[in-house]
């Protein structure tokens, strides 16, 4: 008798961590960072290879090397349905997330940012920043 209570105990408690974990799995991810900092760049010559290259290379050193970063992300208009409400005029999108509004001002005047635009500024024709802080 004492093994078929053991069993069932046993039942019971593995269908509901099976159960709680399936469920976990649908639950939607949370970006990482309090902040989201987003940045939408047009560039003077969206053709010119050369110069997307150096904007590249540009964005990708920043994004590898300031350390106020939580996370991030680099990207070109999604091949999307086209849509009244989307525009995908822009060249470039970066999405860069903070742990603070602190560490956002931080990376505004690091060292690294300021290259970047320095080194860059001249490549884009337009830019548009997008910043949200999480409810």
């Amino acid at each position: 008798m004492k093994v078929s209570i053991f069993t069932l105990l046993f039942l019971i408690t593995f269908s509901s961590i099976a159960q709680t974990s399936s469920k976990d799995d649908h639950i939607s991810k949370k970006i990482e960072g309090p902040l989201v900092h987003t940045v939408l760049f047009w560039l003077h010559n969206p053709d010119n290879e050369k110069e997307r290259k150096t904007f590249e290379n540009g964005v990708n050193n920043l994004l590898n090397n300031c350390k106020s970063i939580t996370s991030s992300h680099f990207g070109v208009p999604a091949k999307t349905e086209k849509r009244s409400v989307i525009d995908t005029s822009y060249t470039y999108c970066i999405v860069v997330t903070f742990e603070s509004i602190e560490a956002h001002d931080k990376y505004q005047v690091d060292p690294i940012h300021k290259k970047f635009i320095a080194e860059n500024k001249d490549l884009w024709s337009k830019v548009l920043i997008y910043d949200s802080s999480q409810l």
